[in-house]
């Protein structure tokens, strides 16, 4: 008996291993974007302690956005402890955007314009433009129907749309066909 729950302990164990192998980075830069530098590696390794809590029990196979809800959590947790300790409110835009895939947008102003957003709004842009997830991952992370989804992220995309300079004033771009209805800005936001 104590051979047979060693090797289902060990089944898990080997499952979490290649679960954190495939998702660590990905974590890392979706909590790097949303805290300051001198905390990402606490709040991955928090994140991974409770998902490692959590994993056995959970009712389907965890996937990435499950991940990401747990990060979030541990995000809002910490952001509610520097509040309580500090008594200050604090939202920095960390992080360096990758290099730009063939976006006719300068970077600068695409993160000016996410950083005159609501969180919110900069939340699901982020998870979609920057993070690569799916509408229905999206969903699963914000905890959303998928129609209110929808609605946010095109409300949100307007928005960001909005905060831009006109396009006779962007650097240097002929922006004459550009269509905001669609992810135009894959790799940019941060």
């Amino acid at each position: 008996m104590e051979r047979s729950r060693r090797s289902d302990n060990d089944e898990v164990l080997d499952r979490f291993e290649v679960f954190f192998r495939e998702n660590y980075s990905q974590l890392f830069q979706y909590v790097a974007r949303r805290v300051s530098h001198a905390q990402v590696d606490d709040l991955v390794a928090a994140s991974f302690v409770v998902a490692w809590r959590k994993f056995e029990k959970a009712t389907t196979h965890p996937t990435l956005p499950w991940l990401f809800r747990i990060a979030s959590y541990e995000i809002s947790n910490h952001r509610r402890s520097a509040r309580k300790w500090n008594n200050i409110v604090s939202f920095e835009v960390s992080g360096e955007p990758s290099s730009s895939t063939s976006s006719d947008l300068d970077d600068t102003e695409v993160i000016a314009a996410l950083s005159r957003l609501s969180r919110t709004d900069q939340e699901i842009l982020r998870l979609i433009h920057w993070d690569s997830l799916t509408r229905a991952e999206a969903t699963q992370v914000l905890r959303l129907t998928s129609n209110a989804t929808n609605v946010r992220y095109h409300r949100a995309l307007r928005r960001l749309h909005d905060q831009m300079p006109p396009q006779e004033l962007r650097s240097g771009t002929d922006n004459a066909n550009r269509n905001f209805n669609c992810p135009p800005i894959k790799g940019v936001l941060p």
